[in-house]
């Protein structure tokens, strides 16, 4: 039974799509234990698999939390988009990124805090632009994705300097999930605003340190 689809009643009928936030809602909600790893949660995605892990990874650097988040999930994102960028047919991870354990209550509950967002976007969408996710889209997307990527993945904790670009991409993956190019584009034009904050509250707290250290 494909795991995208909910079988209506009527057998006859076509399948209705399970929208993107409850899909993911779904994965993570029904593991049964309270700890999950990349692999397993890849693995649990099947079909879709780039778009939707470039927007479960990107997910939960959008929402505030602790230091070290968006360095714990850009680096998988990173390996996942480069493969898109080569053109492969499916992403791959290494051992040690696979086993890397996260708490599923955590991201469950990150979840559920952006599915309302995430549920006015998908009553929007719909396959549009179609050139922008056929194969030769998607590299040039992976492109842009990875060169983001590049930015959300400064190391510095700033509070909120993540926050506005991870959105944007989250937008952009959703996007990419529904095949609507104009989602795309949006989210793009936001993520060149979310690098802009970025780069500002990191060079800024960056020259505020130097004085500091020329002070003492």
């Amino acid at each position: 039974m494909n795991p995208f689809d909910i079988q209506p009643p009527d057998a006859a009928a076509p399948p209705t799509p399970i929208p993107t936030s409850e899909l993911l809602i779904r994965i993570v909600g029904t593991w049964p234990s309270e700890e999950m790893t990349v692999g397993e949660l890849i693995d649990g995605i099947g079909g879709r698999a780039f778009s939707i892990i470039m927007l479960l990874l990107t997910v939960p650097i959008a929402i505030p939390g602790p230091p070290g988040i968006p360095t714990a999930f850009c680096i998988p994102l990173l390996i996942v988009v480069v493969q898109l960028c080569l053109g492969r047919a499916a992403p791959w991870l290494p051992r040690f990124v696979r086993k890397r354990r996260f708490s599923r209550d955590a991201l469950l509950k990150t979840l559920k805090r952006i599915r309302p967002a995430l549920a006015k976007l998908e009553s929007v969408c719909r396959p549009r632009l179609l050139r922008m996710t056929d194969r030769k889209g998607e590299r040039w997307l992976g492109v842009y994705y990875l060169l983001c990527c590049i930015v959300l993945s400064n190391p510095i904790p700033i509070p909120f300097s993540h926050n506005p670009l991870a959105i944007a991409l989250s937008i952009v993956a959703l996007g990419f999930v529904e095949r609507d190019g104009y989602v795309i584009i949006a989210g793009a034009v936001a993520a060149i605003g979310g690098i802009a904050i970025n780069i500002s509250l990191t060079g800024g707290a960056l020259l505020l340190g130097l004085k500091l250290l020329h002070l003492v």
